[in-house]
């Protein structure tokens, strides 16, 4: 008898929760001048640019083309732009973390602006 596969939907676009995850690190990442994060589009964002502290222009762009979410850093000199691997996570939450961590304290005040906006369904 044959054995099926596990059908996996993948799509590239990120969880909404996710995108409020980013903005809240964003707000609470250490640096002159903050970590900025810029969306592709509000709704069904599939492109995240962060513009890290000191900088004018997007440095790292993170994607999600498969299962997993990509990191990347944008390199080149005049005239060249280039994308260079930094890492693959689960998650954009995970890969903005890898940037710049936050303090646990941090991390549980985003955690509860996400209770307040995501509520989880009553069981």
């Amino acid at each position: 008898m044959p054995a099926y596969g596990k059908l996996v939907l993948v799509t590239s676009v990120f969880h909404p929760s996710d995108v409020a995850f980013a903005r809240g690190w964003s707000r609470r990442a250490p640096g002159i001048d903050g970590w900025r994060v810029l969306l592709d589009r509000e709704v069904g964002t599939e492109r995240v640019s962060i513009i890290p502290p000191g900088a004018d222009e997007p440095v790292f762009i993170v994607t999600r083309p498969g299962v997993r979410t990509v990191l990347e850093r944008r390199v080149g000199g005049p005239g060249e732009d280039r994308l260079v691997l930094i890492g693959e996570f689960d998650n954009l939450r995970q890969a903005v973390q890898a940037l710049c961590p936050l303090h646990d304290d941090h991390l549980q005040e985003i955690h509860e602006e996400l209770e307040v906006a995501f509520p989880r369904a009553r069981r």
